[in-house]
């Protein structure tokens, strides 16, 4: 449970197909952990990270507030970094912060 003035992120990391098929993809899972790990290390960072059949789902605490963190998400030049790191690595990026509406 995140603690008052913090937040938990879940990251659905959605793979390319075409782009996964030539990699190891527990390889790949670790590296797209790492890209949001050091994304914004001062705001965020992740728990843990779980391999699916095309996708990877990342979750992270930020010790941000939500509302703070949504906006942060959508403005902060970190943030608009890591989901063009994540594109180039192959992911479509679905951020959510947990129980935020």
């Amino acid at each position: 449970m995140a603690q008052p003035g913090e937040c938990r992120l879940l990251m659905n990391l959605a793979l390319q197909p075409d782009h996964w098929r030539r990699h190891d993809r527990g390889f790949w899972a670790q590296t797209l952990a790492a890209a949001v790990d050091e994304a914004a290390p001062h705001m965020m960072r992740v728990d843990s990270y779980e391999l699916r059949d095309m996708m990877v789902v990342v979750r992270a605490r930020s010790n941000q507030a939500p509302k703070t963190m949504q906006k942060l998400l959508r403005d902060d030049e970190s943030f608009i970094r890591l989901r063009a790191r994540l594109f180039d690595l192959g992911a479509r990026a679905d951020i959510e912060i947990e129980g935020y509406a």
